[in-house]
């Protein structure tokens, strides 16, 4: 029995020699190296001036209208009101995308005209894109829908109008609403502070120029120069999910947190901002240095 004990212990002895003498392989974290980084620029297009879109303000777009009956209330508002349209196009939408709208019923002996005009700055009628008219046979268990794609016009102001029209053929009431088709051009700067001496943070800001409004998220990337070039440094921390519209002429600030104490030398914050309901988008990025503390 003790001869048994004696040899389960030197086999014991064995292993625990082997597991120090082969140690569990640690991997190297992964290097993340972006040669476009170097490119990237603080600005794009011209930020020193501030360029206004088109858009007509609610308001007057709607007060402009006027070869457009008035609303009345019979069927647009109240109870039946808001069972009659179920969804509609408003305010911005993407170029060529599809707009219109949708009613749950057509009152009994109606019929509904839906248009499409394109709008001049001060909100008066340039030109019908599109009209279509249609009754309870168009419908599909009873619920019809309107949609056109709009042209492939940026900076352009269109209104979308519903009227329920009388089997006498008058029109018994009226809604109107502008869509807008935004810009397709960024200006904007990107910005930081310089860290203070020992600190583990910074301020990026964001400001748009116009003139389209800018739209963006929470967070950032943060590059250092290597002799390789522009490295990822790694960021294990969660970013709130939060999105931006940034008008023309604002500016947005946001804390910039080190993930780790920085070493010396040449870093650059990398921002991703797009235009609100366009194609267009644009990385930005803003250079800092962390000097040695004799430099301070």
């Amino acid at each position: 029995m003790r001869k048994l004990v004696v040899i389960m212990a030197f086999v014991l002895v064995l292993l625990g020699c082997e597991s120090k003498s082969n140690p569990p392989e640690v991997k190297a974290p992964t290097v993340h190296m972006d040669a476009a980084v170097a490119h990237l620029a603080d600005t794009v297009g011209n930020p020193d001036k501030v360029y206004n879109s088109a858009k007509i303000p609610r308001d007057q777009a709607l007060s402009a209208a006027k070869e457009y009956h008035p609303m009345t209330g019979k069927w647009f508002k109240g109870e039946d009101g808001l069972n009659l349209i179920t969804s509609y196009t408003s305010e911005e939408a993407l170029a060529g995308s599809e707009v219109g709208a949708a009613l749950g019923k057509i009152p009994a002996g109606r019929s509904v005209r839906f248009q499409i005009t394109r709008r001049a700055t001060d909100g008066e009628r340039l030109q019908l894109i599109t009209e279509y008219v249609a009754d309870y046979n168009n419908t599909i268990d009873g619920r019809l829908d309107f949609s056109y794609k709009i042209p492939e016009y940026p900076n352009t102001n269109y209104l979308l109008s519903i009227e329920i029209i009388s089997p006498q053929g008058d029109v018994e009431d009226t809604m109107i609403t502008p869509i807008f088709v935004p810009p397709t051009k960024l200006s904007a700067r990107l910005t930081v502070k310089q860290p203070l001496k020992g600190s583990n943070q910074t301020e990026l800001t964001l400001y748009n120029a116009g003139p389209t409004d800018l739209y963006f998220g929470y967070g950032y990337s943060i590059y250092q120069k290597v002799s390789e070039g522009w490295m990822l440094l790694p960021d294990g921390r969660a970013v709130p999910s939060m999105g931006f519209q940034l008008k023309p002429g604002e500016s947005h600030q946001e804390a910039v947190s080190f993930p780790h104490e920085l070493e010396p030398g040449e870093y650059r914050i990398v921002k991703q901002i797009e235009g609100y309901m366009t194609d267009v988008s644009a990385r930005l990025a803003a250079e800092f240095e962390i000097k040695d503390a004799d430099e301070f």
